[in-house]
């Protein structure tokens, strides 16, 4: 008797965890579902398209630089510009060691996917590999993302921010007002190979209703870099 009740509580122990599971991955599925029908129903109101798997090479400049990263973009009009919003991911492995009770060590595999949504705003003109990083962001990524960065001679800016790429290729001038708004905080820090000026920020795109408001502060960069006045509701300086 007492090991059937035993047989019968490591059936509840294993059953439980193994419920809840296929339970998270049936709402894993259903929010996804959702959340696709909402960004196909925006993108459609507002004259935007979503392409699966879209064929670009923002990877190269993006955490973890993992190709196959892209798997989802929306584009389409906006302020007198053509913007994009994508999900990337990358996935990191770690070894980890944990005591196995008996004197010795059991290792192991641990994987992290990282989420984030890239915004790119579409410029004009094709530049040479350009951008504007934090010296946290270098140290952290390294060379291999962003190169070693360089100094402008401008103090505040130099403290915090260093210029990566080709300015002196670039038709893109870094002028004061943009080094201003790296300083106050105004604008993300920011990559621009081609026409493609792109940013990124941590987690999924959850709702499209957000897409102007994320894309509000690289516009600022784009008008910056281009010496354009807003119009056609972009964001004021």
């Amino acid at each position: 008797m007492d090991a059937v009740v035993v047989a019968g509580g490591l059936l509840v122990c294993v059953a439980v965890p193994v419920a809840l599971g296929v339970l998270a991955v049936v709402l894993g599925r259903r929010r996804e579902r959702e959340r696709r029908e909402a960004l196909q129903a925006w993108a459609a109101a507002n004259g935007w398209i979503i392409v699966t798997r879209p064929d670009v090479d923002w990877s190269s400049r993006l955490p973890g630089r993992n190709r196959r990263g892209v798997t989802l973009a929306l584009t389409g009009p906006l302020w007198g510009r053509h913007a994009s919003v994508a999900d990337y991911s990358y996935t990191e492995t770690s070894t980890t060691s944990t005591p196995d009770g008996q004197g010795g060590t059991t290792h192991g595999t641990r994987s992290t996917t990282h989420h984030f949504t890239v915004l790119v705003v579409h410029l004009d003109r094709p530049s040479p590999y350009l951008g504007v990083q934090p010296r946290g962001t270098l140290s952290k990524w390294g060379r291999a993302l962003f190169g070693s960065g360089a100094t402008l001679g401008h103090e505040r800016f130099d403290k915090d921010f260093r210029v990566v790429g080709e300015p002196a290729g670039s038709p893109y001038p870094l002028s004061p007002a943009l080094l201003a708004a790296h300083v106050d905080g105004a604008v993300p820090a920011w990559t621009l190979q081609g026409t493609d000026l792109m940013t990124c920020t941590p987690g999924r795109l959850k709702d499209p209703a957000t897409i102007p408001h994320l894309l509000g502060s690289l516009y600022r960069v784009a008008d910056l870099l281009t010496g354009r006045t807003p119009r056609g509701g972009s964001p004021q300086p």
